[in-house]
């Protein structure tokens, strides 16, 4: 499948929009209050975590009544988090599998959406990894969805771009790429010459955050999960980030992921807008830089 068949961005979708990341409300806010806050601060779309749709799935909401919420604040889901274990074998092949499947009802019922993130740890070698990952690609065309391979240094064995392209490369699939999570990027390889030599239709995903220059927290997930910062009021180069993606040709909508404890303490709303408005600076900012060169 051609990459220009796949849904969501090539509909309209480009650089100037934003994405609400799932995880930048929580794991778990009322989905109600998480679509009208990413609608009333001007977000494009959003992302969904497959956790969050199967315990609401359980509690008695329909597809349908997701789909109306949706409908009545204009919003819709384009990215997916997460897949994970997509190398196992044995008993937990069919946890998985079933999983997979999880993802692919989300988007058919809610999207369609444009990819679904994943994610490391893969077992065996890195031919093995690339074989399963066709295989995630290949069931995944059949939902009309790309999968993207999220590099986590520290808490995965893909822990830099170069790896996911490798995984991606081999596995030859067209709906096949990467997620580029600046916040990995900057606490991690940090090396642009890495991103720079990704091409730019290889890229399905581009996550955004802030951070301190230092680790809040010596533990990496735990650090990426609770102390990220809006755009603009950390320490990472996020214009020279931006400018770099420019480079690269790539043309996405930013997806915001900015993790912190200490936003969720605040309504949906109030959180929605600060980083809606934080990143649109941070854009602003980089045009700004990038006319005057």
């Amino acid at each position: 499948m051609a990459l220009a068949a796949l849904p969501g961005y090539s509909s309209g979708l480009g650089p100037d929009d934003l994405i609400l990341s799932h995880f930048s409300l929580g794991r778990f806010r009322p989905f109600e209050e998480r679509v009208r806050a990413a609608a009333e601060a001007g977000f494009a779309a959003m992302g969904f975590y497959v956790g969050d749709y199967l315990r609401l799935r359980a509690d008695g909401a329909t597809d349908a009544d997701l789909r109306a919420v949706l409908a009545y604040h204009g919003m819709r889901v384009v990215e997916v988090e997460a897949l994970r274990g997509w190398t196992s074998a044995g008993t937990e092949r069919a946890a998985y599998l079933q999983a997979e499947r999880s993802v692919f009802a989300l988007s058919d019922a809610l999207g369609p959406a444009h990819h679904v993130q994943v994610i490391g740890p893969y077992s065996g070698t890195l031919d093995d990894a690339a074989e399963a990952f066709a295989g995630v690609c290949d069931r995944a065309a059949e939902h009309g969805l790309a999968a993207a391979i999220e590099f986590l240094p520290e808490m995965t064995n893909i822990g830099d771009a170069a790896t996911a392209m490798r995984i991606v490369t081999r596995a030859g699939r067209a709906n096949g790429g990467l997620c580029l999570d600046c916040w990995h990027h900057f606490r991690g390889a940090a090396d642009e010459a890495m991103l720079r030599a990704v091409p730019a239709e290889r890229v399905f995903a581009v996550q955004f955050s802030d951070g301190p220059r230092q680790r809040v927290d010596p533990d990496y997930y735990t650090d990426c999960t609770r102390h990220r910062d809006v755009p603009g009021e950390g320490d990472f180069d996020l214009t020279g980030f931006l400018r770099l993606l420019g480079e690269m040709g790539v043309r996405l909508p930013l997806s915001v992921e900015v993790i912190s404890q200490a936003l969720q303490r605040f309504p949906a709303a109030e959180t929605a807008g600060r980083i809606a408005r934080g990143t649109r600076t941070v854009m602003a900012s980089a045009r700004e830089e990038a006319g005057s060169s």
